[in-house]
């Protein structure tokens, strides 16, 4: 573990190394990891100071994988990502606006059948009671038989 520290601070503190680290991570965030190792395979085969760091790509490989493990994308794949996610999310909220229109509207059409169902079963049972009431006074005012 040590060793491979003091190697990561070795390249790290090369000024050459530096640049070509540079290259290779703004390559990794606008274009992807698979573009940036390319990138770094190319300089190796064609950049004779990139080949006197024989370690960078083991490093440079481990930083890959790190990088896909935690699931990081260019730039331009997070952009088109974050758009299509505002534009479900925008699509979600108009869904449920016109949800809760729909149930409002739809309350307040059957509340109003239902309190006019009401008041039916209610004056019915008002009649029924005063029909009620007026048969028996008018069987207390018969006379006996």
């Amino acid at each position: 573990m040590d060793a491979q520290i003091k190697m990561m601070m070795d390249l790290l503190n090369n000024p050459m190394f530096q640049q070509g680290a540079n290259e290779y991570f703004k390559i990794a965030q606008q274009q992807g990891m698979e573009a940036a190792k390319k990138f770094w395979g190319s300089s190796i085969n064609t950049n004779a100071s990139a080949s006197a760091f024989p370690d960078a790509q083991q490093m440079f490989d481990r930083m890959a994988d790190f990088s896909s493990a935690m699931g990081f994308v260019p730039l331009g794949k997070y952009e088109e990502l974050q758009k299509e996610h505002d534009k479900l999310r925008a699509e979600n909220q108009l869904l449920r606006d016109t949800i809760r229109d729909l149930q409002q509207t739809f309350a307040a059409e059957n509340g109003a059948k239902a309190q006019e169902a009401w008041q039916s079963v209610v004056d019915k049972q008002l009649e029924m009671s005063r029909e009620v009431t007026k048969s028996f006074f008018e069987a207390l005012k018969q006379p006996p038989k």
